[in-house]
């Protein structure tokens, strides 16, 4: 009795089938929309893509049309035929502007845009002139234009034949030698040591090394003395002459002992305002005697003077 009770009926049977066939039908509807989801997100991801695509091409040609504006170009002439507009040079003090766009007249102007253009040419033929010490270039675009900005060296000394003419030559702080005649215009300033040579030679007795040995003779005759140095007469090499503001001073041959001698300015200039009569120069040409050469007499020594009027004249070391 108990088997034919759990024994399942027809209905039963039946409603378990529709049950089943329902749940099939929900199971389908449900995979046939997750298939309509999923081929409308395939097409969604379709079109993105070809539209990413397509703003990608735009932006390519965007870019292309940007860098191919005529405004990113130098002129193929810029430096053949320059104006201070295009291609401009600044901080040139010694160097003419002239001769730097003459030393760059054969630069080639490639096609490329301003913002990659190389300007290693253009420092190439810069680098040729020999104040020039360094150079920095900047490239600007709409329109197109270079500036160009020189570093050079400074003068540490000049030499001129006479005072009232130019230099004819000048040696840089970092001991580089310029003859050329056409950067001798502004060579000279305030700070620059001036050297009277009658005749020098550049190729053999002047070197750059023996104005830096007067450079610093120069510098200690300003150090002891107190004033300024206006000038170095080396007119004759054997006996030169150093001018102060106060007077001049005797240094005779530039030896080892000549640092020496200089040390004896500070004992002997107060002494000078003294003295009756127009100084010349005061001599320290010698060891261990000083002498002050009066204007129109001959020198006086320093040493067992008797008479009264030399002993005013005389200055101890």
């Amino acid at each position: 009795m108990e088997n034919e009770e759990n024994r399942p009926t027809f209905k039963t049977y039946t409603q378990e089938m529709t049950e089943a066939h329902q749940e099939g039908q929900q199971s389908l509807r449900r995979k046939q929309k997750e298939r309509k989801i999923r081929k409308k997100r395939k097409k969604l991801n379709m079109l993105k893509r070809i539209f990413r695509f397509l703003i990608f091409l735009l932006l390519i040609f965007g870019v292309y049309e940007f860098v191919m504006l005529p405004q990113w170009y130098l002129r193929q002439d810029a430096f053949s035929n320059p104006d201070p507009e295009t291609v401009s040079i600044m901080n040139n003090k010694i160097v003419p502007s002239s001769v730097l766009y003459d030393a760059i007249k054969n630069v080639r102007v490639k096609k490329y845009p301003i913002f990659i253009m190389p300007v290693r040419p253009i420092k190439k033929e810069l680098f040729k002139i020999p104040v020039v010490k360094n150079v920095f270039i900047r490239r600007y675009g709409f329109p197109a234009r270079v500036q160009i900005i020189v570093r050079e060296r400074v003068p540490m000394a000049v030499i001129k034949t006479d005072l009232k003419q130019k230099p004819i030559a000048f040696v840089t702080t970092d001991g580089v030698m310029i003859t050329n005649a056409r950067y001798m215009d502004h060579a000279q300033s305030s700070n620059t040591l001036v050297i009277l040579a009658k005749n020098p030679n550049f190729d053999k007795d002047w070197t750059p090394k023996r104005v830096e040995y007067i450079d610093k003779i120069s510098k200690s005759v300003e150090t002891y003395s107190g004033e300024k140095v206006e000038y170095v007469d080396m007119n004759n090499p054997n006996d030169a002459y150093v001018k102060i503001e106060s007077t001049n001073i005797r240094l005779g041959v530039l030896d080892s002992s000549v640092f020496d001698r200089i040390k004896r300015i500070y004992t002997i200039l107060p002494q000078i305002d003294g003295v009756e009569g127009t100084i010349k120069y005061i001599d320290l040409s010698w060891d261990k005697v000083n002498y002050l050469k009066m204007q129109g007499k001959k020198p006086e020594q320093n040493e067992n003077e008797s008479s009264k009027e030399n002993k005013k004249n005389e200055i101890r070391r």
